[in-house]
């Protein structure tokens, strides 16, 4: 079961009578009320007291305590939290959690860094909500206003990028490790978890330190995520990140099973190295074909969720993982996802740009450029000019829009469109490196609420605010040692895991499963996105669809993977569009 939770803010003398009206309806319980919030959860969703005034929702971990979950927190703990507030919790205590009090009248709230607890919004009569799930504010009175077209268009110029909107109108999120403080229908911001906190100008130790630390910080974030569950599924590729997590959940003694998928084509066939890696490690391994009967162009992923969410050809991973689950009664399902992200996966010159201009052109510089033509294949005289072009520039990183198969007015309205995110914002005496490696954090946090997340609870180890925290002090070029991608990562678990792979550097895809069907799917795809909501609407350009779907046609990769986005995404606003906003009862307002 997942944790499922709603509070309302309000200073309405009806608080009580109201909220306790939306848990019958909700089935969730009334946890605590005050004068100005009062909090609602289900029974997976544990309610931990910190005063009188406060609460924290979700899961919560000591930061340097046993690896399992906090059920109660001992007085003396209550009391450094009311002295620290917002500092205090991020600084002891990590996990999946919302923080709710009220300080000097106002009611603070705090999301953890890890995105692991999803937090929507929305209000109604003056009464502002937060929830898991845009169910529940609906049945709290928080219905969405229906498909923000504008928003969706944005969304899909964006690739990706997060936003406090969402694609429904009336519903917006709180960012991780976002603080705000909500007072008689005001609101502003809080200091709260910054990425840049953690990076350190002259950050760097010796490879064998360091790995040891990340090892032990990744275990033991592996290890209390899996003390809350008998029996994980772990989706295993094969591939270092996944492994990982494998690796720490047979370390510490979990019940777990491993999946892993594969395609036809042998590029999406990784089955001999998840097979290794479950050999090595004593855990059983179940597999899935990628089936294209699974596919479903009408049917939605992230069909309950404010934005779409996904890509067409993971429906049958989806299902598979579904039913393993429900075969061998899994109550989790674990993934490496982030580890890309969290590990400093780059193939740029990046890691070179940071490393001249922190010590300056030398035999540092000069290592860290080998490593690079180690990894890529590329030339020295080619990396050295990409680095300088990196180190020329100022240290934010761009993000980059995706304007592929939109209309033209939609990409002429949108040029001017700041691409922004808090994280973003680095610091002048940052370095580029820096920059990119967050903004693959920043990345990572619109993939986490997959379809299988309403089965049961899906954990992604990987970003717990730990793990983020140890690699962030890991500089760009330590990431690169050896000519290897995640190289860190890679030294970290070399004793706990099979070399071949601690070595591997190729990556199995799922490319040819979109390529079949792109290529078998060919005519229903271009009726649903040249007929569809989204051409009707602006968003999408008729006359780029007709000519990548034209028989015959051979399409790129890129080209694939972006249609099947853009017909999930179709599928989504159909669906969305043609529901009607419900009416259930309200919070009254005074």
């Amino acid at each position: 079961m997942r944790p499922r939770y709603l509070v309302f803010v309000t200073a309405s003398a009806e608080l009580a009578e109201g909220a306790q009206r939306i848990a019958e309806r909700t089935g969730l319980r009334l946890a605590r009320c005050t004068p100005c919030f009062a909090v609602l959860v289900n029974e997976a969703c544990c309610c931990l007291e910190l005063d009188c005034d406060g609460v924290v929702l979700g899961t919560l971990f000591h930061r340097h305590g046993p690896a399992r979950a906090i059920q109660a927190l001992g007085a003396a703990e209550r009391s450094v939290l009311a002295r620290g507030g917002t500092e205090a919790l991020l600084k002891s205590y990590w996990g999946g959690y919302l923080a709710v009090r009220t300080q000097g009248g106002a009611v603070e709230i705090l999301r953890d860094p890890s995105a692991a607890l999803p937090c929507y919004r929305a209000q109604a009569d003056g009464i502002a909500m937060l929830a898991s799930d845009v169910e529940l504010l609906a049945m709290a009175g928080g219905a969405p206003e229906g498909v923000d077209w504008d928003a969706l268009g944005r969304m899909l110029y964006s690739c990706g990028l997060p936003t406090i909107e969402t694609a429904l109108g009336g519903i917006t999120t709180l960012f991780p490790g976002a603080a705000i403080a909500l007072k008689d229908g005001a609101e502003r911001s809080l200091p709260g978890w910054s990425p840049w906190d953690f990076v350190a100008p002259n950050a760097g130790e010796e490879t064998a330190a360091t790995a040891e630390r990340l090892r032990r910080v990744v275990e033991q974030c592996v290890a209390a995520w899996a003390s809350l569950y008998r029996h994980p599924l772990l989706s295993l590729s094969g591939g270092l990140d996944s492994s990982i997590v494998a690796a720490c959940l047979a370390r510490g003694g979990s019940r777990a099973t491993c999946m892993t998928m594969y395609t036809d084509d042998p590029a999406g066939d990784e089955r001999g190295f998840a097979q290794t890696v479950c050999t090595s490690l004593g855990l059983p391994l179940v597999d899935a074909r990628y089936d294209l009967d699974a596919v479903d162009l009408g049917r939605a992923l992230g069909a309950h969720l404010p934005r779409p969410l996904g890509r067409a050809e993971a429906q049958p991973y989806e299902v598979a993982h579904r039913e393993a689950a429900a075969r061998i009664g899994a109550d989790a399902f674990f993934t490496g996802n982030g580890g890309d992200n969290v590990f400093g996966f780059s193939q740029s010159a990046v890691a070179l740009a940071d490393r001249a201009l922190h010590e300056g052109p030398g035999a540092g510089a000069f290592a860290t450029l080998r490593d690079i033509c180690r990894q890529t294949g590329a030339g020295p005289l080619r990396v050295t000019r990409a680095a300088v072009a990196i180190a020329r520039r100022a240290p934010a990183y761009h993000w980059k829009p995706s304007p592929a198969f939109l209309h033209p007015d939609l990409i002429a309205s949108l040029r001017d469109l700041e691409l922004s995110h808090p994280w973003l914002e680095a610091p002048l005496w940052a370095l580029p490196g820096r920059a990119v490696h967050i903004a693959g954090l920043v990345r990572a946090h619109p993939t986490l609420e997959s379809d299988r997340s309403r089965t049961a609870p899906v954990v992604n180890p990987l970003l717990s605010q730990p793990i983020i925290e140890a690699c962030l002090a890991i500089p760009s070029w330590q990431w690169r040692e050896g000519g290897r991608d995640r190289a860190m990562a890679r030294t970290a678990f070399a004793e706990r895991l099979p070399a071949t792979i601690v070595e591997r550097r190729v990556k199995g895809t799922p490319d040819p499963f979109c390529s079949e069907i792109v290529r078998r799917r060919r005519d229903e795809l271009r009726e649903r996105l040249m007929d569809g909501q989204l051409a009707a609407h602006g968003i999408l350009d008729p006359g780029a669809i007709e000519e990548a779907l034209r028989p015959g046609r051979p399409t790129a990769s890129e080209q694939n993977v972006r249609l099947l986005e853009l017909v999930n995404v179709e599928a989504w606003a159909t669906l969305w569009s043609s529901r009607r906003p419900g009416t259930p009862d309200r919070l009254e307002h005074q």
